[in-house]
């Protein structure tokens, strides 16, 4: 697939931004956000990848997946090129919970990966925020600025 058959937007896509909202609202703490964040993230990567016609990235590592993601001719490289530091960032915090026993998910670097995320790319605020709720925008937020890299 090239760069100009992806251009126009998929119909999919508009709600992927409202459906990653919806699946983390129900969550209440922030460790089960973080871990099912990631995985919407990774699941709006590879329907990127696939877009591109990329193959056989299904079983890569999230972190490769973002490799992979950067390598992309896209319409948008602005939009790349803002996107893939948070995708690395979100990705060591979940390694992080995952992996590290005295990681602490209140310790600030969860909250600032969100606050930056809402300064640096527009969305759609589908509720108040609060301090948990900026987190879970986050994640839809940049959903759908990893999806408009292809518009």
């Amino acid at each position: 697939m090239t760069t100009n058959d992806c251009n126009m937007e998929d119909p999919l896509d508009i709600l992927a931004e409202w459906l990653v909202w919806g699946s983390l609202e129900k969550k209440k703490d922030l460790e089960s956000i973080l871990l099912k964040g990631h995985l919407l993230i990774e699941m709006i990567i590879d329907r990127v990848l696939s877009k591109n016609g990329v193959e056989k990235y299904e079983d890569f590592s999230f972190f490769r997946k973002i490799k992979l993601l950067e390598t992309l001719e896209v319409v948008n490289n602005e939009k790349l090129r803002l996107v893939i530091p948070f995708l690395e960032n979100i990705n060591l915090l979940r390694n992080k919970l995952a992996h590290e026993v005295l990681f602490d998910i209140n310790n600030g670097d969860f909250e600032k990966w969100s606050s930056d995320i809402l300064d640096k790319f527009e969305g759609v605020k589908f509720s108040k925020y609060t301090y948990r709720t900026k987190i879970v925008h986050s994640f839809s937020i940049l959903s759908r600025a990893i999806l408009d890299i292809n518009n």
